[in-house]
């Protein structure tokens, strides 16, 4: 690994933010494509959708920031800043993509 001057749970919810927003976008596409069972579900769980969505969001967020912080014997994932930087932004843009493509192919 190179020498990052991040310490191990900055890098590890850097991670969480790329994955977090990639399952987000996979989770749009899931409700949108199953309103009667999904989303209906997630409408009972809160009084709306969005609201679940985004507890979910949260929840998953910390729960692996916190799991990948442990990672490598406590040390964390092992990116130096540069590719933290990229995988993070990557991440982000691969969710905007996800979701465009959706709508736009006719979600």
């Amino acid at each position: 690994m190179s020498t990052s001057t991040l310490n191990a749970q900055t890098r590890a919810f850097g991670l969480s933010v790329a994955i977090t927003s990639i399952v987000s976008a996979l989770l749009v596409i899931a409700k949108e494509s199953n309103e009667d069972t999904l989303l209906k579900f997630m409408k009972t769980v809160t009084p709306h959708h969005w609201i679940t969505h985004g507890l979910f969001n949260l929840i998953l967020f910390v729960a692996l920031g916190l799991i990948l912080a442990k990672s490598n014997n406590g040390q964390g994932p092992a990116l130096d800043d540069d590719k933290l930087i990229n995988v993070t932004a990557g991440g982000f843009l691969l969710s905007c993509f996800i979701i465009a493509g959706f709508f736009l192919i006719g979600g």
